[in-house]
């Protein structure tokens, strides 16, 4: 596994000339360096070198774009070192951040000093620039410079990616199409794209703004600026969504095949923290070292940063419409979107169906059922997506239904009522209990599900291969070492030194308090004491903890945590998680054979299931839509065997990223789904096509040969079942 990896190899795969870029992020990171206006950054000997000659000589006009930068230096980078040279042709952006520069093809870079100005065109105001930013274009698309154009160019130089693929991967972390990428999201008229554009821009314009105020006077601002604009924020699980294909891109179906049948599993949208675990116990770790005098001037931030997310997470959902219950858990804003938004484009996916579908509603109703997990998140997640779907279609709202529990459970003693739409044993099979869902009966067509519930939870909890593979993450030295670079940023080495020999331990321990602005809400919770920093490694841990859950919370808590958590320990502790989501959600240890996967057969059978009554005729149902958790899909994914996500590692060996394709970020990041969209000819011949987290993509290599002729992503239904070994439901 990673872990076991020298620190310095966590972001191997670079090409040399992104060697620089290594090195600084694997740096502390703390020198001095300031935000001011005109002190430019010194270069490294290497970055100096004189600029070719010139080409053809041609104008080149565009904008600098945050609101718009007014006074911003803007030239043509010709020796393509990131820095407006003495001899590179330059001029000054006008009263609506506009320039024209003549000169040779060249990328664009905009110095933005503390003489610039900022206007917002919402409000025709201005404000001062008051740190530094520096941005870059590609020559490709020297129109707008802006957040979104600098990580364009990040990922071509650090990647070493052409232009489309850079800009096809920025879009996708972006979650817009590659088309409106590079535009002036201030004049773009979808207000979706425009406020994902002005969400990703003014997230990255902080960042950085950070990585510039807090780079030493001879660091290569090239370097500073790639490292803060790459896309990959190694965020794992926690990843909010993006749809990783345009739907204009998608492959027609063949001649004479219409849908006939939509279904999916999905993840809840993003959310705030399961519970008061990490946040409270970095919390308490940094009122020791405030308490010591430890802080350094990076540290000292850390601690108010803390509490607003824990107070963020006590609040969260409190005056939302469709939360249930204020506090940890719950859909952040970021989480309602990703699930309305995600329904909004199954209807742009197949139009003339869902047309179909509402206009004949009163003739020939189909339903669209619905289930969840009948855990708030997951409800609420399918509430906000049922509700977009109405609002798009509106002609769909009395065809969705919520089916009655499977009932009754325990098959012993007194039945628990669940509510209509919940179905535990099909969506929560990873956590079944006696008290609620025992089923005894071997007939019982759910005794199987239940008794691999049981399996798995004996497994987790008491396989002491699995404990030994996941406590030992992060006590390795390299874990130490990874941890170390993370404090030492924020404490004293003496501190941070007491934390290594064991002097110091930490806990979330303790009662924490906290009222909503208008007073009408309150909510008092008590620390479980089980959630501990006894190693570097274990701080390290819990400080990725609170910056992968950043970013769901940019309403409520307004923090980032990348100013603490460089790219390289980002990724380093990424791994560290997936490692333990490996073993314990994934494919896990090979002598362990699937008893992390086999209680997802269920949710494997019911998807088959649904296309079999569309096979024999029955079109009541029009879709069905589950709602869930990252539990279930993981091991669903597993079982669905699913092209680099079903290679399990014996026990003798370690996972690694260097030797898996298991990742979290894509097996099942925030509001993860698989969807099968079902289409028919007039024979009757069922084709199947698969999309994960909205990507056309195959099912196991093994079905390949499902796959109708002259087609890359429809299978044959017949075949495809076959394939899977999948019996017809008595």
């Amino acid at each position: 596994m990673l872990p076991n990896l020298p620190l310095p190899r966590a972001l191997t795969g670079l090409p040399s000339s992104s060697l620089g870029l290594v090195a600084l992020l694997l740096a502390s990171c703390g020198g001095g360096g300031g935000g001011g206006g005109g002190v430019p950054f010194a270069l490294p000997p290497a970055a100096t070198t004189p600029a070719p000659a010139p080409a053809a000589s041609s104008n080149v006009s565009g904008v600098v774009v945050g609101s718009y930068f007014v006074n911003a230096k803007v030239c043509l980078d010709i020796n393509a070192n990131g820095r407006c040279d003495a001899d590179e042709p330059s001029t000054r952006t006008d009263k609506q951040g506009g320039f024209t520069l003549a000169g040779a093809s060249a990328g664009i870079v905009a110095e933005i000093g503390t003489d610039a100005t900022e206007l917002d065109p919402a409000t025709s105001t201005s404000k001062p620039v008051t740190s530094r930013l520096v941005l870059r274009a590609p020559k490709e698309a020297p129109g707008v410079v802006d957040y979104q154009s600098t990580a364009v160019v990040a990922e071509m130089e650090a990647g070493g990616l052409d232009f489309k693929a850079a800009s096809s991967k920025v879009a996708i972390s972006v979650g817009v199409v590659a088309a409106k990428l590079l535009g002036d999201f201030n004049t773009e008229s979808d207000p979706v794209t425009k406020a994902a554009l002005k969400a990703a821009s003014d997230e990255g314009l902080q960042r950085i703004r950070d990585a510039l105020a807090s780079a030493a006077a001879g660091d290569d601002v090239k370097a500073v600026l790639t490292a803060a604009a790459l896309t990959d924020r190694y965020y794992q699980t926690k990843a909010p969504y993006r749809p990783q294909q345009d739907v204009s891109t998608y492959e027609a179906p063949p001649a004479g095949f219409a849908p006939v049948y939509t279904e999916m599993i999905a993840r809840h949208g993003s959310r705030g923290l399961s519970s008061l675990k990490y946040d409270l116990a970095v919390y308490n770790m940094w009122e020791k070292a405030r308490d010591d005098g430890a802080l350094t001037p990076l540290g000292q931030k850390l601690g108010p940063d803390v509490l607003k997310i824990m107070k963020a997470n006590f609040l969260l959902g409190y005056g939302v419409a469709g939360i249930s219950t204020p506090g940890y858990g719950n859909e952040t804003q970021v989480g309602i979107n990703e699930h309305t938004q995600l329904a909004a484009r199954l209807v742009q996916r197949l139009p003339a169906y869902w047309k179909q579908v509402g206009d004949s509603a009163g003739s020939a109703p189909r339903q669209i059922v619905t289930v969840t997990s009948g855990v708030d998140r997951a409800v609420d997640s399918g509430n906000f997506f049922v509700q977009s779907l109405k609002a798009a279609q509106p002609a769909l709202a009395p065809l969705v239904t919520y089916p009655p529990a499977p009932a009754p459970y325990p098959d012993t003693g007194a039945a628990v009522s669940q509510p209509a739409g919940t179905n535990r044993f099909l969506l929560y099979f990873h956590k079944l209990v006696k008290s609620k869902d025992q089923v005894t009966k071997p007939a019982d067509p759910l005794y199987t599900t239940y008794q691999d519930s049981q399996a798995y939870q004996a497994y987790k909890s008491g396989d002491v291969d699995l404990a030994a593979k996941q406590s030992g993450l992060t006590v390795t030295p390299e874990a130490a070492a990874a941890g170390r670079v993370l404090l030492e940023r924020l404490f004293a080495k003496s501190f941070v030194d007491k934390i290594a020999d064991g002097s110091y331990s930490f806990a979330n321990t303790g009662i924490r308090s906290f009222e909503s602005d208008d007073g009408k809400f309150s909510s008092s919770i008590t620390g479980d004491e089980n959630t501990r920093i006894k190693s570097l490694g274990d701080a390290g841990s819990l400080l990725y903890e609170l910056y992968v859950i950043a970013p769901a919370m940019r309403s409520e808590a307004g923090v980032d945590f990348a100013a603490y958590m460089p790219a390289a320990q980002a990724k380093f502790f990424a791994a560290l998680n997936d490692g333990s989501d490996f073993y314990d959600k994934g494919p896990g240890m090979t002598e362990k054979g699937d008893i992390t996967s086999r209680m997802s057969k269920i949710l494997v059978d019911d998807m088959f299931n649904e296309v079999d009554a569309i096979a024999r005729g029955d079109r009541s149902h029009a879709a069905k839509l589950r709602f869930a958790h990252a539990e279930i899909l993981m091991p669903f994914a597993v079982r669905m065997g699913l092209k680099g996500v079903d290679q399990s590692v014996p026990k003798a060996a370690n996972f690694s990223y260097g030797s898996n394709a298991w990742r979290g970020e894509y097996v099942s990041p925030m509001a993860a789904n698989m969807q099968w969209d079902v289409y028919a000819d007039a024979s009757g011949q069922l084709l199947v096509k698969m999309l994960y987290n909205e990507k056309e993509t195959d099912f196991k290599a093994a079905c390949d040969g499902a796959k109708k002729a002259g087609t890359a992503h429809y299978y044959d239904y017949t075949a495809l079942k076959a394939c899977y070994g999948h019996a017809v439901a008595q």
